[in-house]
């Protein structure tokens, strides 16, 4: 494995890691530590977000790494700041400290996002070919 490509899932597990340790809980996603102490259907969703965050962190490398495809990071990319987007008021309305230790995701996303729609517009994909690509 090239050392290329271990520097974004490096990155994203290192931030992640820090954002714990900012909510005091360095093991847990805040999101899944503050849907612990909240009852009702706000449980629920944070559960739901904190899986597909999850689901959508584990497979990104496989999406942009392994198959090579711009397109598929963009997408993934978009989600989870989407998710992230949707989780924030959520988390803030029970947990201020998690809500907080998820806004440096917040802030990284938000430049990732336009950043990958680009790099996805910019470049042909491996899986959807040049139909995407504007130059």
């Amino acid at each position: 494995m090239k050392l290329k490509t271990l520097v974004k899932p490096v990155a994203l597990t290192t931030g992640l890691m820090l954002a714990g340790t900012a909510a005091g809980r360095p093991e847990d996603p805040a999101t899944v530590r503050a849907a612990r102490t909240v009852q009702g259907p706000d449980r629920k969703r944070l559960l739901a977000l904190a899986a597909v965050d999850a689901a959508v962190y584990v497979s990104f490398s496989y999406a942009y790494f392994r198959r090579r495809s711009p397109v598929l990071a963009a997408a993934w990319t978009a989600t989870d700041a989407t998710v992230t987007a949707v989780a924030l008021p959520l988390l803030a309305r029970h947990d201020k400290s998690a809500a907080a230790a998820l806004l440096p995701q917040a802030a990284w996303l938000s430049l990732a996002t336009p950043v990958a729609i680009y790099q996805a517009q910019a470049n042909p994909d491996p899986i959807f070919g040049d139909r995407l690509v504007t130059r």
